[in-house]
């Protein structure tokens, strides 16, 4: 009788999602322990038919994502896995394709509607408003499903699904905060394994977009807990962590520019700085540590003024030539710093000309021209002569952009 249903469904592709509806007493009994086989290669099917047909979205929308989203919490976690799977791709599909009202011609091709069409079709059933209308029962159930206590696997299928639903429904998360914030926390608490690190990175990509996407008003009060495992990752040994630490932090000074001296802005000062120090920093940790130093100075002055100037002196000493100067480049457009910065800059950016290669140099005259830009302009009485002395290899660029010369 089940194989008779099967080939009946196997006609029409999305019929399958009916085989998630049939009666319990229809399946295959739990003691044959094939029941959970049917149902796992079934959405496998469905996950072909949704990676294949993006002219069918609205469809599948309508009829099978309501029927994916009621199986989130299968007691077979390989089957929840694969539901989950299937339901990202099903968002990756509509990210890409979702904008777009699609149709098949007479030959069966692929085609997109005219604009005069699109304009006259209902929104609500584009796939991204069909989508709109599914957010909350999507969020509600796999929120349901996660928590410190999931497998490892599990949270990071739920955290790739989420990330996924914040790219194509920006801010869809707003009143599920909290639960999401002590999900995080409890699971950063517990050090990353080896089999765990790809989830800590999974969740900090999620963080990065969902601070992106949210208000701040929403996730302030949720940093209290937050932030603390966010800043010990910045000390983890797996670069991958803490550089996904450091670009988090990065976003979230951004956004909550001005950001007053607190305890988290005041320990990512002391992190940014002890990277910089460090010869054996990871590249991409580096990177994005020289970052989050120009986001302080630009978003935070509070924080960093008064510092005596370390991290200017570790960034000259130890850093990227090519990091280096963008930060400064940044800094000097967006801040307005001491005249003996500017000076030490320059002297430091004129090493980079006469050393570094032709695409560094290029870089270096660019950050120079600002530098140049910010300082005081010269009297009149005084000699440019023995002020293009000192600066005498980038005369040019002194030519171009100071009037009184």
């Amino acid at each position: 009788m089940m194989k008779m249903q099967m080939i009946l469904m196997m006609r029409e592709p999305l019929s399958i999602s009916l085989l998630f509806q049939i009666p319990m007493s229809s399946r295959y009994s739990d003691e044959e322990e094939t029941s959970y086989k049917v149902r796992r290669s079934a959405t496998k099917l469905l996950a072909a038919i949704i990676g294949t047909r993006p002219d069918m979205l609205s469809t599948v929308y309508r009829s099978v994502s309501p029927v994916l989203i009621s199986r989130f919490g299968d007691r077979e976690e390989t089957v929840r896995l694969e539901i989950w799977s299937a339901y990202t791709l099903l968002l990756h599909q509509t990210e890409v394709y979702g904008a777009d009202v699609q149709t098949r011609d007479s030959e069966g091709h692929i085609s997109l509607k005219r604009k005069r069409e699109r304009e006259g079709m209902d929104v609500e059933e584009t796939p991204a408003g069909l989508l709109k209308t599914q957010t909350p029962a999507i969020s509600k159930a796999l929120i349901k499903q996660i928590h410190s206590k999931t497998s490892a696997s599990t949270l990071q299928a739920g955290f790739t699904l989420l990330h996924a639903l914040l790219r194509v429904h920006p801010g869809c998360l707003s009143i599920h905060t909290p639960a999401i914030a002590e999900i995080i926390s409890l699971t950063l608490k517990k050090p990353p394994s080896n089999t765990s690190s790809i989830l800590h990175v999974s969740i900090f990509a999620f963080l990065d977009l969902y601070f992106s996407t949210h208000s701040p008003a929403v996730f302030n009060m949720a940093l209290s807990s937050l932030s603390p495992p966010l800043v010990s990752a910045l000390s983890e040994r797996d670069p991958r962590i803490s550089a996904a630490a450091f670009r988090c932090f990065a976003t979230l000074l951004v956004l909550l520019k001005p950001v007053r001296s607190n305890e988290w802005s005041e320990s990512l000062y002391s992190k940014v700085l002890e990277k910089l120090e460090r010869n054996d920093t990871d590249m991409a940790v580096r990177e994005l540590s020289e970052t989050c130093l120009a986001e302080l100075w630009i978003c935070a002055p509070d924080v960093v003024r008064g510092k005596g100037g370390a991290e200017w002196v570790a960034l000259r000493r130890f850093g990227r030539a090519k990091g280096a100067v963008n930060v400064i480049k940044r800094v000097a457009e967006r801040v307005i710093m001491t005249e003996q910065w500017t000076r030490e800059s320059i002297e430091w950016a004129l090493e980079i000309v006469r050393k570094s290669s032709r695409s560094q140099k290029d870089d270096a005259f660019v950050c120079l021209k600002v530098l140049l830009s910010k300082l005081v302009p010269l009297p009149q009485t005084h000699s440019s002569s023995s002020f293009l002395t000192n600066y005498q290899d980038v005369t040019p660029v002194i030519l171009l952009n100071s009037p009184t010369l």
